[in-house]
């Protein structure tokens, strides 16, 4: 798993995936996610994490979740894994691990990235070609957020975000790694910058994607001055490396 310090964190949305072993079908059965959600649920009341949005798929699940501390984030997923293991297990007769990981996290720090974020959970069943829709699969918070408690906090933090699902922003591809502290600084950074860029020079993402020269500007700011990577640069503004090569070397 990734390594988080509290230092290094000033964001409480996280991206979360697990996934199974060997990509394993661990949630193939409706009666896999029933159980899988019943577990969610119950660590829910010990743990009191917000889920943002969700989709369970056959080999993997995603969740946006909101936690400003991040060792109850931690706790909260080390003890749904665990028990979804151990049920698991015991049902199918096997042994040993049950996910690829304890889990895999993504920082989110910008409300751009954020509602990108939510736009690629919900797609993730359209992308499998499982339907066409996001709102035709049943175990994604599409339609409703069966995780959703209609507290003060939660309603405060949805109505800030102005989170839903009628949502138009860019496809990205998220890629989940073994960050290091360095990392998690990095991609933070990368952000931040991008934010002040479009406030800066007030232009809208979409806007900025078309306009080369100064996206080039913006990508060589956060290369050069800030010493971030392409890859970061990459993961967080949902373009590849070599697309960015080419953008940077014209």
């Amino acid at each position: 798993m990734a390594r988080i310090l509290k230092k290094n964190v000033n964001t409480p949305f996280f991206h979360i995936m697990v996934q199974g072993v060997n990509r394993e079908a661990i949630f193939a059965k409706d009666k896999d996610i029933k159980k899988f959600i019943k577990i969610i649920k119950e660590t829910k009341e010990k743990i009191d994490v917000i889920i943002l949005s969700y989709c369970i798929m056959n080999n993997h699940s995603h969740f946006l979740m909101y936690e400003e501390n991040v060792d109850f984030l931690g706790q909260f997923m080390h003890d749904v894994n665990l028990r979804y293991a151990k049920y698991y297990n015991e049902k199918y007769e096997r042994v040993g691990h049950v996910f690829r990981d304890r889990y895999k996290m993504q920082l989110i720090g910008t409300e751009r990235y954020l509602r990108t974020c939510i736009k690629y959970i919900h797609n993730n069943p359209v992308k499998a070609n499982i339907c066409q829709t996001p709102g035709e699969y049943p175990y994604s918070s599409f339609n409703h957020n069966i995780f959703f408690n209609p507290t003060d906090r939660e309603l405060e933090i949805r109505k800030k975000f102005l989170i839903d699902n009628n949502i138009e922003i860019e496809d990205k591809e998220f890629t989940f790694i073994e960050v290091e502290e360095n990392d998690i600084d990095k991609n933070l950074q990368c952000q931040q910058i991008v934010k002040e860029f479009l406030e800066t020079n007030k232009i809208m993402w979409n806007e900025l994607k078309k306009d080369k020269e100064r996206l080039k500007k913006l990508i060589l700011k956060m290369k050069i001055e800030n010493s971030i990577s392409y890859k970061i640069i990459g993961d967080v503004l949902g373009i590849s490396r070599e697309t960015i090569r080419k953008l940077c070397t014209k």
